[in-house]
């Protein structure tokens, strides 16, 4: 039995102090003195000039490359390949010279990824949500998670929010066993001052609870996936309810304007959108005008031309030193038009992002679930998936396979989804090819034809399943 299978045996009472009990220690590893360091270098970066946090990302860029060919195998083989030497590699247009990197790349070769001077016991074990239904573990340093954080608090400070805030949260994981019918449905970390709400347990009639509980807490801040706080949104506005909130952060999930405009109606503040992912290859997070700028001393960003105003988004990990990701395809798409902004704080500004936009699917009770893609996080043997559903309570799930999939792999697949849905949703799992892509060559992980499951109208271009 798994630590999260014995977790969701355990009583209430327990649970909680489990979950206080993680969030102490994540506060430790998390929040020591480097994090304060880290996170003062970034608030002061946050008022540099263009022009010298432009310098800053390229000798970053330099850094990181050199280091990666000096210590993994992956990049010393394919600079000598390419017949380039590593301090050729300069700046951020440099890295166009390199062939883009993809998820199936590392996931077919990791350890030629990983630095073979950083001790095993000098970082972490990792992993991507699954977004695509793709899994990737891959080790990061300490500092390189410390130093993520400091550019995401960097963001939020800028708002006005600061560690320690009492937070509301609404994200997608497995804290509230599924046979639990009754409230409370969710469960206190005390130590980091959170409430985290279960999102498998939401739906019109539980909403009332979850509000009651929100408004009871006096907690100024929420923040979760957009499906998630646009939906409890929606509920406030049906049932009549105001909360009373200061901050309102969004991410993990693309951000769509009827959710922003549910968000503001419903409790009076304009929702903060930031952009980032595990592997620690982009970051872009939005000012106080409300524009999304991209933080070049994070990582280098790259936007690789499609059509008009539309790029691929393509990053440089400088943070992590234990694993490589260079010219690596995030696989978001942005809108740039050239735009600036006036906020004073640098870095490039970002229209809007097309990326992880899911429908929700929808159990035999009512209830909408989003973000399931944590079902496939350890799945490193599965290339993609992708779940279909056109009537409430059953759904197909699609899944293409990587090299040495095997029968325990579906098996692993099945228990994972079962933590999940539990018999509120029964499912079966298909084998493809290939997944069908939007029309501009997105993969979306969920798609549903039910009304109360769509994200998006129906005619909004978006390819039905497989």
């Amino acid at each position: 039995m798994d630590r999260e299978s014995l977790y969701l045996r355990l009583p209430t009472p327990v649970q909680n102090w489990v979950t206080t009990l993680e969030g102490w220690r994540i506060q430790r590893s998390r929040f020591n003195s480097e994090f304060d360091r880290l996170f003062s270098q970034y608030r002061e970066r946050g008022a540099w000039s263009e022009a010298r946090i432009v310098e800053f990302r390229d000798r970053r860029i330099r850094e990181s490359v050199q280091h990666a060919a000096a210590t993994m195998s992956h990049y010393r083989d394919l600079l000598r390949r390419l017949a380039i030497r590593p301090e050729e590699i300069r700046t951020l247009a440099d890295l166009g010279r390199l062939p883009i990197l993809t998820r199936p790349e590392v996931q077919a070769a990791p350890a030629s990824f990983v630095s073979d001077v950083i001790p095993r016991h000098a970082s972490q074990t990792c992993h991507t949500s699954g977004s695509t239904g793709a899994g990737l573990h891959f080790p990061a340093t300490g500092r390189a998670l410390r130093e993520q954080w400091a550019a995401w608090w960097r963001c939020w400070s800028d708002h006005g929010l600061g560690p320690g805030t009492p937070c509301l949260q609404m994200g997608g994981r497995s804290v509230v066993p599924l046979r639990q019918q009754d409230p409370p449905f969710w469960r206190y970390n005390r130590a980091g001052r959170q409430i985290i709400f279960s999102a498998y347990h939401l739906n019109r009639q539980n909403a009332p609870r979850y509000l009651e509980e929100m408004r009871r807490s006096r907690a100024p801040w929420l923040h979760g996936y957009p499906s998630m706080v646009s939906l409890i949104a929606g509920f406030a506005l049906d049932l009549g309810i105001r909360l009373e909130l200061r901050w309102v952060t969004l991410g993990a999930e693309n951000v769509l304007p009827h959710q922003v405009e549910a968000i503001r109606v419903a409790f009076g503040v304009e929702p903060v959108q930031h952009y980032g992912m595990a592997e620690g290859a982009a970051n872009i997070s939005q000012c106080l005008r409300g524009r999304l700028h991209v933080d070049e001393d994070f990582a280098g960003v790259e936007f690789v031309p499609l059509e008009g105003d539309q790029y691929r988004i393509v990053g440089t990990n400088f943070s992590n030193p234990a694993f490589g990701f260079l010219h690596y395809d995030v696989g978001d798409i942005a809108t740039v038009t050239g735009r600036t902004c006036d906020c004073g704080r640098p870095g490039r500004v970002v229209d809007a992002i097309d990326g992880r936009k899911e429908d929700f699917v929808i159990t035999r009770r009512g209830a909408r679930l989003g973000r399931l893609d944590h079902v496939f996080k350890d799945l490193t043997r599965v290339r993609e998936a992708q779940i279909t559903q056109s009537e409430p309570g059953r759904m197909t799930i699609w899944i293409v396979r990587a090299d040495g999939y095997e029968e325990k792999d579906e098996q692993a697949l099945r228990a994972e989804v079962l933590k999940r849905v539990g018999e509120e949703v029964a499912f079966d799992i298909r084998y493809t090819d290939a997944i069908a892509r939007t029309s501009r060559g997105k993969l979306r992980f969920v798609v549903s034809t039910v009304a109360e499951g769509r994200i998006e109208p129906p005619g909004s271009g978006v390819t039905e399943g497989c």
